[in-house]
C-alpha cells in the first residue's frame, strides 16, 4: 500500500523550474533512495511532501499522504533549538501527536533516546552545542520518531559526518524505518550510500527524473552506470619536481579550549603544488587547525608561516599581503557566496588584498581570466549566484580563491555536497591547479578520495598529527 504519492508535482521559483512533472510511490517499509546533484530538484520534492515548500513558490501536481511524515534534516545544530534542551525539544515533538504530560513525554524521550543508541541520562539536559555533530544527528532522528511517522524523509543527513559515524546514524535510520514499517526517502548525492542501503532509486537531474528501478538491477541503466564509474575516479596529474621553500609551515603548534587541550605540537611543512589532506573523525580538531593556519585564531603556542612569514605576528600591509598569499574554498557554496551580489563582485571581492589599487579594466580583467580558468565563461560575472548549479558555484569559489594569485589554497569539505560526476570535474580542476604550483590543504571525510588525489595524507587523532591512509601518489621533491 502506497503511504506517500507524488502524482506530476511541479515547482517553481520565478522563473526557475526546480521540479517538473514528479511522479512517486513509496510503500510501506520500503526505502527508496532520492539522488541527484545539487540542484537537481531533491529539496524540493522533500518540501512538496511536507508541505513546507517556501512563499513565493509556485506548485502543480499532488501530494497525497496516508499518515504522518517526518524529517531527519542535514544539519542538526541548524534544525535544533539551541537555547532550549534536547530532551525538552523531543519532549514537545511527543506532546504534539498525543496528550502526554510533560512527564510522560519526558518518559518517551528518554526510551527514544535509548533506541538511537543515545545514553538518556547523560543526554536528556544537554543543550544542542554540547553533543558532537553524530549525537546531534541522533536527537534529530529521535524527534523525527517521535511523531510515529508513515513516512521519514531522511534530506542528506550524514553530508557534515565522518566516515564512520556516517555510517552509524544511516544504518540507524534504516533500521528504525525498516523495525517500525515506515517508509524511508533517502535524500541524498551519494550513489555509494543509496546502493548500500535502498530497495530502490531515482535519478533527478535538472528537476525530471531521468532514472528510476529496483536496485541491483537499477545500477546498469546507463546514468546510473555512469555515475557508478565516477564514483573511484582519480585525477590525470602533471606532476613537476617541486623546489623552493615551503608555502605552509607549521610548528610546535598548540591550542586548546578551556582545560581541554585541542591541538598537541602539530608540525607540517606544504611545498608549492603539493596536494595534502587532513582526515580525522569530528572533534579531533581540524577545524580548530584550518581556524590557526588561516589566522582567525591565535594559537597558545607555535608558529604558522606563510611563504616565510609568521601570520600571527604581523600587521598591517604585512597582514594583508600574508592573506592574499592564501585564499580557502569551502563546504557549501550556497553559503559562501552572497546571493545578493553579482559573481563579478563576488570574485573581486579579494583584490583588496592586492599590493597596489587596480582600475575598473584592471579588476574585470582579473575576474574574467579567474573565471576562464576554473572552466566558466568570463560573462558569468553578470550573473547571480542563484543562476548557477551546485558545481558551477564551487568552480565560482575557486575562482575568487584564484583572482589574488595565492600559493596555498585551504579546502574545507569542498566536494562533500556535490555528486559524483560534479565532484569529479571539480577534483580535475584542483588537480590541474596543483600541477601549475599552487599548493592545496584538503580537510575531508572522504578517505578514498583524497587516497586518490593527494600527495601526502595526514590523520589528526587524539590532538596530534599522525600519517594517514596511504595515497596513490608520489611527488618527486628537490
Amino acid at each position: 500500500m502506497s503511504v506517500l504519492r507524488f502524482d506530476r508535482v511541479g515547482v517553481r521559483y520565478g522563473d526557475r523550474v526546480a521540479l517538473h512533472d514528479f511522479s512517486l510511490d513509496l510503500a510501506a517499509g520500503e526505502v527508496v533512495a532520492l539522488i541527484g546533484g545539487t540542484g537537481s530538484g531533491k529539496s524540493s520534492a522533500s518540501l512538496a511532501a511536507l508541505g513546507l515548500l517556501p512563499e513565493g513558490a509556485a506548485s502543480e501536481g499532488q501530494v497525497v499522504r496516508t499518515g504522518p511524515v517526518a524529517m531527519v534534516f542535514q544539519e542538526p545544530l541548524l534544525a535544533l533549538d539551541p537555547l532550549m534542551r534536547v530532551g525538552a525539544q523531543v519532549a514537545e515533538a511527543v506532546r504534539a501527536r498525543s496528550r502526554a504530560s510533560r512527564a510522560e513525554a519526558l518518559d518517551e524521550s528518554a526510551q527514544l533516546f535509548d533506541d538511537v543508541g543515545l545514553d538518556a541520562q547523560a543526554v536528556l539536559t544537554r543543550y544542542p552545542h554540547e553533543l558532537s555533530g553524530g549525537q546531534r544527528q541522533r536527537v534529530g532522528i529521535a524527534m523525527a520518531l517521535a511523531s510515529k511517522p508513515a513516512v521519514l524523509i531522511a534530506d542528506e543527513p550524514t553530508t557534515a559526518l565522518d566516515p564512520e559515524t556516517t555510517a552509524q546514524v544511516i544504518a540507524l535510520i534504516v533500521s528504525a524505518a525498516r523495525k517500525r514499517g515506515m517508509a524511508l526517502l533517502l535524500v541524498t548525492h551519494d550513489l555509494a550510500l543509496a546502493r548500500a542501503h535502498a530497495d530502490r532509486v531515482v535519478l533527478l537531474r535538472g528537476g525530471r527524473i531521468v532514472e528510476t528501478g529496483a536496485l541491483p538491477g537499477a545500477l546498469a541503466l546507463p546514468h546510473i552506470a555512469a555515475l557508478l564509474e565516477r564514483l573511484d575516479h582519480v585525477p590525470a596529474r602533471h606532476p613537476r619536481p617541486q623546489t623552493g621553500a615551503s608555502v605552509l609551515s607549521v610548528r610546535g603548534l598548540i591550542h586548546g579550549y578551556g582545560d581541554k587541550t585541542v591541538l598537541s605540537g602539530i608540525d607540517l611543512d606544504l611545498r608549492p603544488g603539493e596536494i595534502a589532506g587532513l582526515v580525522g573523525p569530528s572533534g579531533e580538531g581540524k577545524s580548530t587547525l584550518l581556524r590557526l593556519v588561516l589566522g582567525l585564531e591565535t594559537p597558545q603556542a607555535g608558529t604558522v608561516q606563510i611563504a616565510g612569514t609568521d601570520i600571527h605576528r604581523v600587521r598591517g600591509a604585512a597582514l594583508r599581503d600574508v592573506r592574499r598569499r592564501m585564499q580557502a574554498v569551502f563546504q557549501d557554496p550556497g553559503a559562501s557566496l552572497d546571493p545578493t551580489w553579482r559573481v563579478g563582485r563576488i570574485v573581486a571581492e579579494p583584490l583588496a588584498l592586492w599590493p597596489e589599487r587596480l582600475s575598473h579594466e584592471a579588476i574585470a580583467a582579473r575576474v574574467a581570466t579567474a573565471l576562464v580558468r576554473v572552466g566558466l565563461d568570463g560573462s558569468a560575472a553578470e550573473a547571480f549566484p542563484g543562476a548557477f548549479s551546485g558545481g558551477q558555484r564551487q568552480r565560482i569559489a575557486l575562482a575568487r580563491a584564484l583572482v589574488v594569485e595565492p600559493a596555498l589554497i585551504v579546502l574545507d569539505e569542498a566536494t562533500s555536497a556535490l555528486d559524483a560526476a560534479v565532484r569529479a570535474d571539480i577534483l580535475d580542476l584542483i588537480a590541474g591547479l596543483a600541477d601549475t604550483g599552487i599548493a592545496f590543504l584538503f580537510v575531508t571525510h572522504d578517505h578514498a578520495m583524497i587516497a586518490g588525489l593527494a600527495d601526502r595524507v595526514w590523520r589528526l587523532s587524539e590532538g596530534r598529527l599522525i600519517p594517514g591512509v596511504p595515497t596513490r601518489r608520489a611527488r618527486p621533491v628537490q
